[in-house]
């Protein structure tokens, strides 16, 4: 997944950011426009925590070195890293990162995505890539409450990669075993949704730990395992249903939010732009009154 970082400084990792290097040495297509690579990296190069990302620069890429060449000129500056969150849990053989690359929206002074396509498919198989990490504020706190006991996750299309990775690093190393993890899913159709079969797999074996809610924007579901799938998006009192004490929940949200180029759209059209995952997010953690020590969240779009 490539995220726009929302996170302030002080809240990153204290842990030195620098540069390594990993083999890309798998591919898998997980839906029909988002791809996992996998990369061999040595040993100590494997200190992260679930959740974080990593940043890959484009100029290392012979393919598109052209496109970000008149990328820099058209906009005057450097082209930055792209940041993408680690599907890998530490305990994994590999360095995995999931690649869904956005659409590209024609605003005035916008841009086509530059890295993100080369990276969703399997054409840098073999190769070596360079990336720096790790970083990031999306993790489960070391410091834990004592009185949380449940976990929400509220996540859109690629916004599953850093909950996947935090969710199955609290599962299967059983760091928490008394807290509760609850993933809200939203996928505009079924064949969307982003390590089905292995989130399917992981409610299986952790059923007292692990409850998933599927929420399909775009596809009737015609009764498909019940419970765990529902027509539409998820509403305040779906949520409210789920999390029975906020004040010992916390919470964990990804997904597309409205955009630079919309907010700047809106501002010379005068009409305001049409709210997304992230804004119903927002909207509901302030009617939950959670605490914002207890709300960890990243964007992108």
């Amino acid at each position: 997944m490539t995220i726009e970082l929302n996170i302030k400084k002080s809240e990153i990792s204290t842990k030195k950011i620098r540069l390594m290097r990993g083999v890309v040495v798998k591919a898998e297509q997980e839906t029909p426009d988002t791809w996992t690579l996998h990369l061999n990296v040595s040993e100590q190069d494997k200190n992260y925590l679930a959740g974080q990302f990593i940043s890959i620069a484009p100029h290392q890429f012979p393919e598109i070195l052209d496109m970000v060449r008149f990328f820099e000129y058209t906009k005057g500056k450097k082209e930055p890293v792209r940041a993408y969150s680690l599907t890998s849990a530490p305990h994994e053989k590999y360095v995995s990162i999931t690649i869904k690359p956005e659409a590209y929206e024609p605003y005035p002074g916008s841009f086509p995505p530059l890295l993100s396509p080369i990276l969703a498919s399997n054409i840098l198989l073999g190769r070596e890539l360079e990336f720096t990490g790790y970083a990031g504020a999306y993790i489960m706190p070391h410091d834990l409450a004592s009185h949380i006991d449940h976990v929400m996750h509220l996540v859109a299309g690629s916004g599953i990669v850093p909950s996947y990775s935090i969710i199955k690093d609290e599962l299967i190393k059983q760091k928490y075993p008394h807290i509760k993890h609850t993933l809200i899913d939203v996928n505009k159709s079924v064949k969307d949704i982003i390590f089905h079969n292995d989130l399917i797999n992981l409610q299986k074996r952790y059923p007292e730990q692990f409850t998933i809610k599927h929420f399909i924007t775009q596809e009737h579901i015609n009764n498909r395992d019940g419970e765990h799938y529902h027509h539409g998006r998820p509403s305040f009192e779906q949520v409210q249903q789920l999390v029975k004490h906020p004040q010992n929940t916390l919470f964990f949200a990804c997904g597309p939010a409205i955009t630079k180029w919309q907010k700047k759209h809106a501002e010379e059209s005068g009409i305001a732009p049409k709210p997304r995952f992230m804004e119903w997010v927002h909207d509901v953690i302030d009617r939950l009154k959670v605490d914002k020590k207890h709300f960890k969240r990243e964007i992108y779009g």
